[in-house]
């Protein structure tokens, strides 16, 4: 009795597996996903930003640039979440979530800079400092050159530098 339960078991299962190939065209993402507490590797940043005192989750969702100056034709590349390599230029939506109630209670800002070729920073914008009550902050702007950029988050006075994230932006690398 117990062996046919098992084959009916493993049946279903390759049944189920079976299917998603056929429907989905591969196989199914959680028989290939990678565990939640595997590292990422050097393809794969983290969306996890840390400081000593505060972690936030990044989601960069990127449009990008068409050659003619309109929109993308594949509706389904419109807004593509990223998190802080960019393919190529365009339009970007930084979204940025806070981790710990504590930051929901503090004024937070944003700054967005590039670095030039000598590895100075020129702001590109800001939100100022302000209370984000459902964790949520977003800023959003324009890439039109490939290169290195900074998005910075300060907590309250930030005072020093545990009152920092600075998360490097890569675009087009």
């Amino acid at each position: 009795m117990n062996a046919r339960l098992n084959w009916i078991l493993f049946a279903a299962v390759l049944l189920l597996i079976g299917g998603n190939v056929l429907l989905f065209g591969g196989i199914p993402r959680w028989l290939t996903a990678a565990p939640a507490s595997a590292p990422p590797s050097d393809n794969e940043p983290s969306c996890l930003k840390v400081s000593d005192f505060y972690s936030v989750h990044l989601t960069t969702f990127f449009l990008a640039a068409s050659e003619n100056g309109g929109e993308t034709k594949d509706k389904t590349k419109r807004y593509m979440p990223y998190c802080d390599r960019i393919p190529g230029t365009g339009q970007v939506i930084f979204t940025i979530d806070l981790m710990e109630q504590d930051a929901r209670d503090l004024g937070v800002a944003i700054s967005f800079s590039k670095y030039d070729s000598k590895g100075q920073l020129a702001l590109l914008k800001e939100v100022p400092k302000g209370i984000h009550p459902g964790g949520v902050l977003t800023l959003d702007a324009p890439i039109a050159e490939r290169g290195k950029y900074l998005l910075k988050l300060a907590f309250g006075d930030a005072k020093s530098k545990d009152d920092t994230i600075e998360m490097p932006i890569m675009v087009g690398q």
